[in-house]
C-alpha cells in the first residue's frame, strides 16, 4: 500500500551497480505514486546525457494537471555535463512542493555535490548487487519467485556459468525454467543443459582463447562479446576464474591426476568445460600461474576505479599472452 503523498521525498537519487535492482526501485516509486496521482497526464521522462537541464527544471515547476502530484523522471543523471548538473543541484535546493523528481544512475560518488544534495533530504536510494558469497542465494530466490527450488550447487554453476550480473542471471533463469516445464524440483543437469550449451559458444571461447595464451583470438572475441552487451567485469571474473582452474588442474597433473573425469569432479565442472585444461597448464611456467593471478587481483581493483575499466582488463589479458 501506498504512503501518503505527503511522506515522499520531493527528490530521490537511485542509483546501483545491477540495472535490474534500479529498474525494480523506479518501477516500485512509480507504481506507488500512481496509486495516489494521475501519472497519465502528470509524468515525464528524460534523458540527462542529451537532456536540457532547464527543460527538466521547467517540467519539475510545470503545475499538476488534476491532480496533486508530478512525477519526473531523468535517466543517465551521472552522464550529465557539469552545467546541467549544477542546474539539478540548484533545483534540488529549492524543489517544487508538487513535483517528485526522480535521477537514475549508475554510479555516483558519495563525495560529489549532487550526492550530498539529495542526501540532505534524505532521497539517496542505492541499490547494489548481493555481496559476493549472497549471488547463489539471489539466485535461488528468484527460481523461489518463480515457483521453482534450486539447489545451492547448482545456483552456484549458473552464477559461474553468467558471471554476477543479475539481468543475465535473470534471463537464464527464465531459459532453465522453460526448459524444465512443469517440474517445480530442478537440478544442477537442468542448468548444465540450458545455461552451459548457451554460454559455451561464447565467454568460454574467449576464456579457452586466455588459456591458450592465444592475444589475437583473446581480443577478436573481446570485442565482439562487448558489442554483444557482455559485461566486461562479468568477463574478468570467468577469466580469474580459468587461471585458478588452470592453478588447480597443475596441482592435480603432477599427482598424476590430470585425466578429464578426475578434473572434472575436482572441480565439479561439465567434462566438456575442463577437457583441454590439463594440456592448456603446460604453455604456463612454474610459478607465473600466480603471478598472473595476482595481477588479476590488481587489475579487478583498478577496473573498479578506472575510467576505462576495458583498457584495463586488456593490459592484463596481455600479461597472460606473453
Amino acid at each position: 500500500m501506498a504512503k501518503p503523498l505527503s511522506e515522499y521525498k520531493p527528490v530521490y537519487l537511485i542509483y546501483g551497480d545491477q540495472d535490474i535492482k534500479v529498474e525494480q526501485a523506479l518501477d516500485a516509486l512509480k507504481r506507488e505514486v500512481g496509486e495516489l496521482a494521475d501519472l497519465d497526464f502528470n509524468s515525464e521522462t528524460f534523458d540527462g546525457e542529451n537532456a536540457n537541464a532547464d527543460e527538466i527544471v521547467a517540467a519539475c515547476n510545470t503545475l499538476p494537471f488534476a491532480s496533486e502530484r508530478r512525477l519526473v523522471v531523468v535517466r543517465n543523471v551521472d552522464k550529465m555535463d557539469k552545467d546541467g548538473t549544477d542546474r539539478i543541484i540548484e533545483y534540488v535546493g529549492d524543489p517544487s512542493e508538487t513535483t517528485i523528481l526522480a535521477l537514475v544512475a549508475k554510479k555516483v560518488a558519495k563525495n560529489t555535490r549532487l550526492y550530498k544534495a539529495v542526501d540532505k533530504i534524505n532521497g539517496i536510494l542505492e541499490r547494489k548487487g548481493p555481496d559476493r558469497s549472497e549471488w547463489p542465494r539471489e539466485t535461488q530466490r528468484l527460481f523461489a519467485a518463480r515457483g521453482r527450488t534450486l539447489p545451492v550447487d547448482a545456483a552456484e554453476l549458473l552464477v559461474n556459468y553468467v558471471g554476477k550480473d543479475l539481468r543475465r542471471i535473470l534471463i537464464e533463469t527464465d531459459k532453465v525454467i522453460g526448459f524444465a516445464g512443469e517440474r517445480t524440483q530442478l537440478t544442477r543437469a537442468d542448468v548444465e543443459a540450458v545455461v552451459a550449451q548457451t554460454a559455451k559458444a561464447s565467454i568460454f571461447d574467449f576464456t579457452a582463447a586466455l588459456a591458450n595464451r592465444d592475444c589475437v583470438t583473446a581480443f577478436r572475441l573481446l570485442d565482439r562479446l562487448l558489442g554483444d552487451g557482455e559485461s566486461i567485469y562479468a568477463m574478468q571474473a570467468m577469466s580469474l576464474r580459468t587461471v585458478r582452474d588452470l592453478l588447480s588442474v597443475g596441482a592435480l597433473v603432477d599427482r598424476g591426476e590430470g585425466a578429464v573425469s578426475q578434473v572434472a569432479a575436482a572441480l565439479g565442472r561439465p567434462d566438456w568445460m575442463v577437457k583441454n585444461l590439463p594440456r592448456q597448464v603446460r604453455a604456463f611456467r612454474p610459478g607465473e600461474l600466480v603471478e598472473i593471478l595476482k595481477a588479476a587481483a590488481d587489475t579487478e581493483e583498478k577496473m573498479k576505479t578506472s575510467r576505462d575499466a576495458r583498457l584495463v582488463f586488456e593490459r592484463w589479458i596481455v600479461k597472460v599472452c606473453a
